[in-house]
């Protein structure tokens, strides 16, 4: 397997791997922002509850656990590309499951077969990402990663949302999961015919053994090799997903019941936050690469927590659209950051496995989250989900504060 040649320029990314994922990450976002967005209330319309919103994430955080550990560990021994082509095709057919469950029951069920092939998939998708950049101008590779891919599905939200307000919210997400489907399938072939694989045959580890022993001292080898400022930073970063968690599939929920917006509506807000982002992110992630991490970091830790009292105090969709612009700009500044920190600290031999044992741990946590979260938004009040992540937000602002600090070298 040959090593990609490291690119020149910041933009001769979109000649290699990068844009490979822009694109086919693209066609899959232009379907995918018509169902996202509305997951919870299609949920809801099939029969479930809110705690079965909750339940279902759970699920498929329990059943993500074994095969994230596999996928991380066929990563580094096998390589990323096959594994990210072979399970995006599987997720591509898993759309035509939840388009036409006739129940929210058969939710679960895709719940369980997505967190099984996504799980295996996650690893590699991330490795083979992080590996194609540079630790100049990895926080920038990272934006472009996140703003160009959501740009295909810009208009998507509203789109569908005219739709679901026109013809109800069921024969609406039907028609959303088909196309999901074919351009989910169209992005699977994209990624097998023209990514190239990033792991040398000197980094990889060689074949899978059976032996279950190489296999745990494999991982145990990759705790150790792991810096310690690494583990710290994952343990804060469990906080905020736990607190985001609590919240983020209420938010449509909350919109819709308390606030009385319409699902087209909603959809505004949604294209509304990707513009935002589009605008704010490549020039926040540049100034990440330039003056570090940090300090992009802590600014938004300290300020999520306004959004999320700003969107429980809003009143008609003028409230709920600023709302959403604060959570739009917040997540510009600091997320490139964010994401760009975790790859400065870990070992790229160990990247593979160290995003396995990060993402079952993030799934977990996630599940616990919206179970919490759904719990209270049925049974006690439907602002306190979003008071409390504020609240976790604070905390785990300040221990970042107190506790982490700038890699004196940036890994590879």
């Amino acid at each position: 397997m040959a090593m990609l040649n490291k690119p020149s320029s910041r933009w001769a990314y979109l000649r290699g791997n990068i844009g490979v994922m822009l694109l086919s990450s693209g066609l899959w976002n232009l379907a995918g922002a018509m169902t996202w967005p509305f997951y919870s209330l299609y949920v809801l319309e099939l029969g479930g509850s809110h705690l079965d919103i909750g339940l279902i994430s759970a699920l498929s955080a329990v059943f993500k656990i074994a095969p994230t550990f596999i996928g991380g560990y066929l990563a580094d021994s096998l390589g990323r590309k096959k594994m990210v082509y072979t399970m995006s095709l599987g997720l591509a057919v898993n759309q035509i499951i939840m388009g036409f469950a006739p129940s929210y029951r058969y939710l679960y069920i895709a719940a369980v077969i997505e967190a099984l092939l996504s799980g295996l998939r996650q690893p590699s998708l991330i490795a083979i990402v992080a590996d194609s950049t540079q630790p100049e101008n990895r926080a920038f590779s990272f934006a472009l990663w996140q703003v160009v891919p959501p740009l295909f599905g810009l208009f998507s939200p509203y789109v569908i949302g005219i739709q679901m307000d026109r013809h109800g919210i069921i024969t609406a997400m039907r028609w959303a999961y088909l196309f999901v489907f074919s351009m989910a399938l169209a992005a699977s072939l994209m990624r097998y015919r023209y990514l190239e694989e990033t792991l040398t045959d000197e980094e990889a580890t060689g074949e899978p053994a059976a032996d279950p022993r190489k296999f745990i001292r494999d991982f145990r080898e990759t705790f150790r090799r792991l810096p310690v400022q690494l583990w710290v930073f994952l343990l804060i970063d469990f906080i905020f997903t736990f607190a985001w968690a609590l919240t983020e599939p209420y938010f449509v929920t909350y919109a819709k019941e308390v606030v009385g917006l319409s699902a087209a509506q909603w959809g505004l807000t949604s294209t509304l936050f990707t513009v935002v982002r589009t605008f704010m992110l490549l020039p926040a992630a540049r100034a990440s690469d330039r003056h570090g991490r940090l300090k992009f970091i802590l600014a938004t830790m300290f300020l999520w927590p306004v959004s999320f009292i700003f969107f429980v105090n809003s009143v008609g969709f003028y409230g709920v659209l600023m709302a959403q612009v604060l959570m739009a700009v917040f997540d510009s500044i600091g997320n490139p950051a964010w994401d760009a920190l975790f790859v400065d600290l870990s070992p790229k031999e160990h990247r593979g496995r160290f995003n396995a044992v990060a993402n079952v741990s993030w799934s977990l946590i996630w599940g616990a989250g919206n179970i919490t979260g759904g719990a209270i938004y049925q049974n006690q009040s439907k602002k306190n989900p979003f008071i409390a992540g504020a609240g976790l937000f604070v905390i785990g602002a300040l221990l970042t504060l107190l506790r982490v600090k700038e890699p004196e070298e940036r890994e590879e």
